[in-house]
């Protein structure tokens, strides 16, 4: 007897094949999220403006509400850093977000 086929093919999307290669395209997507997260971009920090943070001429003289929120932002971010919410390689950034922040809020004149 001859076989014949009666049952027609899966699509291409059914088969096992494809769905363990999606599978591990979402593995793969997954783990680079998180090496990412943990580590940065190809060595490269994730708030590429830290180093602006380092220096303290912020324009900060001229306007006194720029001034305050930068004393209350970085008092926050020291706290922080006290009390072991941030670690050291945390901090940058951090104050790097502050001074942006307060930038946007009160702009140096």
């Amino acid at each position: 007897m001859r076989k014949t086929d009666s049952e027609p093919k899966p699509a291409l999307l059914d088969r096992p094949a494809t769905r363990l290669s999606a599978l591990a395209v979402a593995v793969l997507a997954v783990l680079a999220i998180v090496w990412i997260g943990r580590v940065g971009f190809a060595g490269v920090a994730l708030t590429p403006f830290e180093h602006l943070a380092a220096t303290d001429d912020t324009g900060s003289a001229d306007n006194p509400q720029l001034a305050a929120c930068l004393k209350e932002r970085f008092g926050a971010v020291e706290q922080m850093r006290t009390d072991a919410v941030i670690d050291d390689n945390q901090y940058g950034a951090f104050k790097a977000r502050a001074v942006s922040y307060c930038q946007a809020q009160f702009p140096p004149q």
